[in-house]
C-alpha cells in the first residue's frame, strides 16, 4: 500500500504558488482532496473484495453429510425403540428410517467430491453402509465388495 505524506514545506513551495506555465496559483487543497477521494475509492474496492466470500466447492455435499448425520441418529433411535417395544409399528418406523438414510447415502455416493471435506462426507456414508463398524484389515476385500458403490464414488471423486 502506498501512503503519500505531504509536509508543511510542500504547501509553501514557490513552484506551487507560481507555476512556470501559466503563472496561476495552484490550489494544494484540490490536490489533497483528490488524493483523499482516490484513497477512499481504493479502500472501498478492497473492502468489497474482502467482504465477498467464495462458497465452499462441496457445499451441497456438506449439507447432505449433515442430513445423513441427522437421519442416522434418528435411525439409531428408531432401532432402539423397535428393540424395546417389539411391535410392528416400531419395526415399520425403523425400516422407514433406514430407507431414508439409504436415500441420503445414495445421493452422497452419486455426488463428486472436490475437496477433502467432500471425501470425508463420502467416507461417512461408507461408514453408515457398514452399520458404523470400522474397516477390519482381514476383511478389506470383502468389505470393499460390499461397499462398492461408495468406494467407487470415493475413488471417482479423487
Amino acid at each position: 500500500m502506498t501512503n503519500i505524506i505531504v509536509s508543511a514545506e510542500f504547501l509553501s513551495r514557490p513552484s506551487l504558488q507560481f507555476p512556470p506555465s501559466n503563472l496561476q496559483r495552484v490550489n494544494p487543497d484540490a490536490f489533497l482532496a483528490r488524493m483523499e477521494r482516490l484513497n477512499a475509492r481504493r479502500n472501498d474496492n478492497r473492502a468489497d473484495a474482502a467482504r465477498s466470500v467464495q462458497p465452499h466447492p462441496d457445499a451441497g455435499l456438506l449439507k447432505e453429510r449433515d442430513a445423513l448425520n441427522t437421519a442416522w441418529s434418528y435411525e439409531v433411535n428408531a432401532l432402539i425403540v423397535m428393540k424395546r417395544l417389539k411391535t410392528a409399528e416400531a419395526e415399520a418406523a425403523a425400516k422407514a428410517a433406514r430407507a431414508e438414510t439409504a436415500l441420503i447415502a445414495a445421493r452422497i455416493a452419486a455426488t463428486k467430491a472436490l475437496t477433502l471435506d467432500g471425501l470425508k462426507a463420502k467416507a461417512r456414508a461408507s461408514l453408515w453402509r457398514r452399520h458404523g463398524e470400522p474397516s477390519a484389515a482381514g476383511n478389506l476385500v470383502e468389505e470393499t465388495c460390499l461397499d462398492a458403490p461408495v468406494a467407487a464414488a470415493i475413488s471417482c471423486g479423487l
